[in-house]
């Protein structure tokens, strides 16, 4: 009997001891920026560097490319949580090629920008590109298209929140950053105490006012689709869809959803203009 006693507390130690690192090194199970050099600008397809100030003294570098025309409204891509907004210029290809602005907003911590990621302060980084360009471009707010890659999916729905934009995109999202938590560390009880950054975009969508589009990934084994279309449920409209079943977790603007958003938003256009007089 002591025997299995002594057992069961060394088993209880090492799993006391599993759950306090991952609490402990939780970020760096959430945040993979892969080093801190800034990428190469000839990745960036023709887009300017620009820089921005949050509002906590922090200068960050992202990646502009201004819209073709007045009229045209701007893409405010808020990448996912791996690697840098090198690898993001091709998911906003299209947008481009229609005369879209794109603003590829770098995060604190990534892409050699100064910082430590966290989820408020991805926030910050959030608001001072959008503030930039109402403030420095003259862009308006009801001319800016929030675009959110996964776990930047968190950022743009927070974002929709605190501004009036033309619209939302959402790219393989999540309704909380918290239930895909749960789904990979299932053995770490009280997740809802012990996790810092949630991304509670479950409890924050229905206060969103603009359309929003949503794109799943069928093979996705990141952000399982289940995750996106409990988010879609609690959206209010107008909102659509979609899913596109041989598409991964990160390469949903090869299987047509730049293309699909681009028709969501003109179909939105033609609903707002007024018809004309007879």
């Amino acid at each position: 009997m002591m025997v299995v006693l002594k057992w069961a507390g060394v088993a209880l130690l090492v799993y006391v001891l599993y759950v306090s690192i991952i609490v402990m090194t939780q970020r760096n199970f959430m945040y993979f920026p892969f080093g801190s050099k800034r990428p190469n600008i000839y990745l960036s397809g023709g887009m300017d560097v620009i820089t921005v100030t949050t509002d906590d003294g922090l200068e960050l570098e992202g990646w502009y490319d201004p819209p073709t025309e007045d009229t045209k409204p701007v893409i405010v891509m808020f990448h996912g949580n791996g690697q840098s907004i090198a690898y993001r210029p091709p998911k906003v290809q299209h947008f481009r090629e229609q005369g879209y602005g794109a603003l590829l907003a770098e995060y604190r911590g990534y892409g050699g920008n100064p910082g430590k990621t966290t989820e408020e302060g991805v926030y910050k980084d959030g608001r001072a590109y959008i503030n930039w360009l109402i403030n420095d471009q003259n862009i308006t707010a009801d001319n800016i298209i929030l675009y959110g890659e996964s776990l930047g999916s968190g950022v743009a729905v927070q974002m929709a929140t605190e501004y009036d934009v033309k619209a939302v995109l959402l790219d393989v999202p999540f309704n909380s950053a918290l239930a895909v938590a749960k789904s990979h560390f299932f053995v770490v009880p009280f997740l809802e105490y012990l996790m810092w950054d949630q991304y509670r975009s479950d409890l924050k969508i229905k206060n969103i006012n603009a359309p929003v589009f949503i794109g799943l990934a069928g093979s996705d084994m990141v952000v399982r689709p289940h995750f996106g279309r409990a988010l879609y449920e609690l959206a209010v409209e107008p909102k659509q869809m979609k899913e596109y079943p041989d598409s991964g977790h990160m390469d949903l603007h090869h299987h047509g959803f730049p293309q699909d958003a681009v028709a969501f938003i003109e179909a939105l256009n033609k609903e707002q203009k007024p018809e004309a007089a007879e």
